[in-house]
């Protein structure tokens, strides 16, 4: 069963080589229900005394009240805008590997919220086999893995300067027998990038090792440094980009991410049958959200201006940004990751705590909480001990200044009680 020469990618041959056989079988068969939906939608388009008793919902009693099933993919309409978005947001069009025209709704997948679409595709690739994480790593990415059967494993990426140190990651890798490698930039907790010649490094290195490369992408387009840029540009063939709207359109509640893939098979095949056995369909309620906030964007982009939207909001967390580093600063704490300055994108800042401060990051928070005084994530979820990450997209301006006076309340506890 591993043998599938009529696979034309390379990420399809690998994906199946990894799958489990049951899984096989739920990507290889067609589902009967959604094929006589489909059909029978189209038909009664066209005849209005064609009956459908293949619905399974109840319809015609509130008839203001009732929200249909969407298709497994997602609706259509927000596929489009989805490819057309990410086509012109990450300049797709005209990239090797990639469709002359970019990408369009073939090559995306709708899912509840991104955590859904990684949860997927680790089943497709994680059973039984080791699953690399970058040495800074959202800390859901290990139990996501341990669900789907697979083992995390943590590969540095960086040496002590924040260079990326290829021998080194290629031979723990090949010690570790690493299968996929899942990799999140902007980072969550840090804001880190890669630049344009690493991106490039590690598709060669996805490329000598055939590996599966999973970007987790849902900070894309929050960058303050440089232009956004998606590892779909980079190792099309190798890549699977799991993303959101979530943060960048205020609307995370809505759950709606997306899966998108250079090969149509992955994205408008495989993922949707898997769609189907996780949650029947995404939410229809939040895609209409967001095809409405998207039409705007798009708009924008195909006449040759920024996105208004999602300009508007990264302008506010830069300035949020700010703030709140200049605070930190203020008492003692240093920015960690690879920028010492000012991160280069995502949503939250990572922070050494001061040098004199004696107890661990968990202590230090529960402190902090325990004094009612403001909450911050330890950073040793993340693989970073000794350092916090505080999130400013959800703070607004006066509450960034309130932490300064709270901070140093805490901070003065421990020069009390150390």
């Amino acid at each position: 069963m591993n043998d599938h020469p009529e696979f034309p990618s390379a990420l399809l041959r690998k994906v199946w080589s990894l799958m489990p056989e049951g899984i096989r079988q739920t990507v290889s068969s067609e589902p009967i229900i959604p094929a006589i939906a489909a059909r029978a939608k189209t038909i009664a388009a066209s005849r209005p005394d064609f009956i459908r008793s293949d619905q399974g919902q109840v319809v015609g009693i509130f008839p203001e009240k009732e929200i249909f099933y969407g298709p497994s993919a997602g609706l259509e309409e927000l596929r489009d805008l989805v490819a057309r978005f990410w086509t012109n947001a990450y300049n797709l069009k005209g990239k090797p590997g990639l469709p002359p025209h970019g990408l369009d709704k073939r090559h995306v997948a709708i899912v509840s919220g991104a955590t859904e679409g990684l949860s997927i595709v680790m089943h497709l690739v994680a059973f039984g086999r080791n699953v690399g994480l970058m040495s800074l790593f959202w800390s859901n990415y290990k139990g996501i893995i341990r669900n789907a059967g697979g083992n995390p494993v943590v590969v540095p990426l960086f040496d002590a300067e924040y260079k990326i140190d290829f021998k080194k990651a290629e031979n723990l890798i090949r010690e570790k027998e690493i299968t996929s490698l899942l990799i999140n930039f902007p980072n969550n907790p840090s804001g880190d990038i890669l630049s344009d010649e690493e991106m490039a490094g590690l598709a060669g290195l996805a490329d000598d090792l055939d590996l599966v490369l999973i970007s987790d992408e849902v900070y894309n387009f929050i960058r303050y440094k440089g232009d956004p840029q998606s590892m779909l540009a980079f190792a099309p063939e190798r890549t699977i980009v799991v993303s959101s709207a979530s943060k960048e359109y205020l609307i995370p509640g809505a759950r709606v991410g997306y899966v998108l893939s250079a090969d149509e098979t992955f994205a408008g095949s495989w993922m949707p049958k898997m769609i189907r056995s996780f949650s029947s369909s995404p939410n229809v309620l939040g895609q209409r959200v967001l095809v409405d906030i998207l039409k705007e964007e798009v708009s924008d982009f195909e006449n040759g201006r920024a996105p208004r939207i999602i300009t508007e909001v990264k302008k506010e967390l830069e300035e949020r940004c700010r703030l709140i580093i200049s605070v930190l600063r203020d008492k003692g704490f240093s920015l960690a990751g690879r920028d010492e300055d000012f991160p280069s994108g995502a949503i939250s800042v990572l922070a050494r705590l001061p040098e004199w401060i004696k107890v661990d990051d968990k202590a230090f928070v529960d402190k902090a909480m325990e004094l009612e005084k403001f909450s911050a994530i330890p950073a040793s979820v993340f693989g970073a001990p000794g350092c916090l990450r505080f999130g400013y997209a959800g703070m607004p301006r006066e509450d960034i200044g309130r932490l300064s006076r709270h901070l140093q309340d805490v901070l003065d506890y421990y020069r009390k009680n150390q």
